[in-house]
């Protein structure tokens, strides 16, 4: 007698592996100083990395801020050489820093590759969210920068550039009382997810679906062993053979993985196992299983 238990593990995994792609995402990375960044804003509006010069005053930035949709990231003095390939590295780990704390502005201090210790500027995809919504954000944002660098430029020097952060301030309050009418507010900020965090989520998935399945499939055996199968109608025995014949076909080892049909024999399955003998509990049956023989053609 063929065993069907592994080979169905198999097509449970791939169908687990699908839905952890779909859910979680994992290609979408970013370089290790914007992850870390974005952990350190997670509770405070200013991160500063071990190794920053002192160029900027943390203390009197994070009173400045307050509890404003402004969120300063200053780093250590390395050159960006992760974003060498960008036109402007600054503002590409801005804009990485950004899509982890998607409701506020962000400034960054970093050194570019041949570059001197600098600032950059960009806003979060969600900005003014939680507290507001607006539309014009990129309009806000490019005037709310232009006012803040006419005015920074007399009072900034090479050993200070915390006037930046305050005449940024000054003008987020006055471009933000015109757009919006009131100051936009900083919200809770997400955990950012680490690698291990992500293997444990895919060993998760793909663990709840390969249970799931075989489950489902031991329900199936139990239900045509019993003497509920003997009882059952001529259509319904039909059906849970037609089904028994699919399963055949899915967990083939060589047959290429169809996760989309497993996913369709598992809910006939269930279905098969919860029709009381009516008719159209028995036609969404039958329906799953012309769904599952069209996918496996």
């Amino acid at each position: 007698m063929r065993r069907r238990t592994p080979n169905g593990a198999l097509i449970a995994a791939a169908l687990g592996v699908v839905i952890y792609l779909v859910i979680f995402q994992p290609w979408r990375t970013v370089p290790e100083r914007a992850r870390s960044a974005a952990e350190g804003l997670a509770g405070s509006s200013v991160h500063v990395a071990n190794g920053a010069p002192g160029l900027v005053d943390a203390d009197r930035v994070r009173k400045v801020i307050g509890d404003r949709a402004i969120v300063v990231a200053v780093l250590d003095d390395a050159p960006l050489t992760e974003y060498g390939g960008e036109s402007s590295p600054g503002l590409a780990l801005c804009r990485d820093i950004a899509e982890l704390v998607p409701t506020n502005l962000v400034i960054v201090f970093a050194t570019e590759p041949g570059e001197d210790y600098d600032s950059a500027y960009c806003e979060g995809p969600d900005f003014p969210a939680p507290t507001l919504v607006e539309d014009s954000v990129d309009t806000f944002a490019i005037s709310v920068l232009a006012a803040a660098e006419s005015a920074w430029q007399y009072r900034t020097t090479g050993a200070d550039l915390t006037p930046e952060v305050e005449e940024y301030v000054l003008a987020f309050d006055l471009e933000a009382s015109e757009a919006y009418g009131e100051i936009p507010r900083r919200g809770p900020i997400d955990s950012v997810a680490d690698a291990s965090a992500l293997v444990l989520a895919f060993l998760g998935v793909v663990s709840a679906t390969i249970a799931v399945f075989l489950l489902l499939r031991q329900l199936g055996r139990l239900l045509t062993d019993s003497g509920l199968g003997r009882l059952s109608s001529p259509r319904r025995s039909g059906l849970n053979a037609r089904l028994n014949r699919l399963a055949d076909r899915i967990m083939d080892p060589a047959c290429t993985p169809n996760a989309e049909a497993a996913r369709e024999y598992a809910l006939a399955l269930a279905d098969l196992g919860e029709a009381g003998g009516g008719k159209a509990a028995l036609d969404k049956v039958e329906k799953r299983i012309k769904r599952i023989e069209e996918l496996l053609l």
